[in-house]
């Protein structure tokens, strides 16, 4: 990412657990931030597997929900995703949620 005005915002599953993260998320979506929530997905939140902790364990598909664009990717996919979504956010088209695929540990 080489925008400066784009603000890349790094998390685990486990983050979107927390008390706000919702709310925070509705306020990017209806301000049209230019953030990138990056969620690097390894199969769990915390030490509880995804399927145990999210009734959709699919965790890019909040983004419909929210209106915003969104993408589930591989690793090797991360470098040219990212430079889309960093398109997509300074353009004035609000934030982007990307879903990691990592291994599981």
């Amino acid at each position: 990412m080489n925008n400066p005005a784009v603000t890349l915002c790094h998390l685990q599953p486990a983050d979107l657990l927390e008390e706000g993260f919702f709310l925070r998320l509705n306020r990017a979506a209806l301000a049209h931030e230019a953030v990138i929530f990056l969620i690097h997905n390894t199969g769990y939140a915390g030490e509880t597997p995804l399927p145990l902790a999210f009734a959709n364990p699919c965790l890019v598909d909040l983004a419909p929900a929210f209106r915003i664009r969104g993408a589930r990717i591989r690793p090797d996919a991360l470098s040219q995703t990212l430079a889309r979504a960093n398109e997509v956010c300074a353009g004035g088209h609000g934030p982007f949620l990307i879903e990691l695929l990592e291994e599981c540990p």
